[in-house]
């Protein structure tokens, strides 16, 4: 399993705070016996060599209270390497996040109020033959996310610099379409139906009956 680049550990390694186990000696198989393994058989007489051990062991209330300390030291130093690999997975995606929005930046420059700019409609948001695009204007600018007002109300979600096309004309009128919007919200979704020929995305199901001379929903 490759690291990731931007965690710069697996995700193994990020969730349990340890490497992946893989292979016969993760298991705990001494090196010298791994080569003289050819049968399932083997494996399990080794496996099974310790517990013979400890039954001919004498067991005392000392050696007990050791070895329940033992695990207690063991799961606590295994819970603090799970939590430092987190937190430092947690560093590294901030990071990374700071140098793509540095990126961004230098990439895309900041737009002004009162811009129009272009938004990209997906598929599932729109109808056969609507129109791709949709035309917005930049409302407000919020720490590097745009509120966009469209003919039609004011788009719900803020965007990012990326996800915008400048125009190189002012299409539209950003006062205007405040005043005739009146802090409407609607979804991107909505805003290409309205603009669309060919209606809002899907279809309208008609509960008329097959006789009825008369169709409601006209």
């Amino acid at each position: 399993m490759k690291d990731y680049r931007m965690v710069r550990r697996s995700p193994y390694e990020a969730m349990f705070g340890c490497k992946a186990r893989v292979g016969l000696a993760s298991v705990g198989i001494p090196v010298n016996e791994l080569c003289n393994l050819s049968m399932e058989e083997d494996i399990e007489k080794i496996m099974l060599q310790p517990e013979n051990n400890e039954d001919n062991e004498i067991r005392d209330e000392n050696s007990e209270n050791n070895e329940i300390g033992d695990e207690k030291c063991l799961v606590n130093r295994h819970q603090e390497n799970i939590t430092n690999e987190r937190n430092n997975s947690i560093q590294c995606l901030k990071k990374q996040a700071e140098r793509m929005t540095t990126q961004s930046n230098k990439k895309y420059q900041e737009l002004e109020v009162g811009t129009t700019v272009r938004i990209s409609i997906l598929d599932v948001d729109r109808a056969r033959g609507s129109p791709r695009n949709s035309l917005a204007v930049i409302a407000n600018v919020d720490n590097g996310f745009y509120k966009l007002c469209t003919e039609n109300g004011f788009l719900k979600h803020k965007y990012t610099r990326s996800q915008l096309v400048p125009c190189k004309e002012m299409l539209l009128d950003l006062k205007t379409l405040v005043e005739s919007s009146k802090e409407k919200e609607i979804t991107l979704r909505e805003a290409a139906g309205c603009s669309s020929l060919m209606g809002t995305q899907g279809y309208q199901r008609c509960n008329c009956k097959m006789n009825s001379l008369s169709c409601e929903n006209k």
